[in-house]
């Protein structure tokens, strides 16, 4: 039990780690992308404007679900070395 909590718990930290990761990039991608004449959007504006340059992408989607399954795995890690 003790191994799994472990692994579990890597696994999310690392999940986590390349959600981040991912979306900084795409952020990045994002206002690279964007004419210098019009203004630089700013937070989750840049994430809306990806989606709008690039339709096909499928990285927002594994951006979330690494985010979301980095979380659940880290809770799920933790909750089960709080209950040993």
């Amino acid at each position: 039990m003790a191994i799994m909590t472990t692994w579990f718990t890597m696994a999310g930290i690392l999940l986590l780690m390349l959600g981040f990761t991912l979306r900084t990039i795409l952020m990045m991608r994002s206002s690279d992308a964007t004419p210098r004449e019009v203004p630089v959007p700013y937070g989750r504006e840049l994430l809306f404007q990806y989606r709008q340059l690039f339709p096909h992408s499928a990285a927002p989607w594994v951006t979330q679900s690494a985010l979301i399954g980095g979380v659940l795995l880290l809770l799920a890690g933790i909750g089960a070395q709080i209950s040993r």
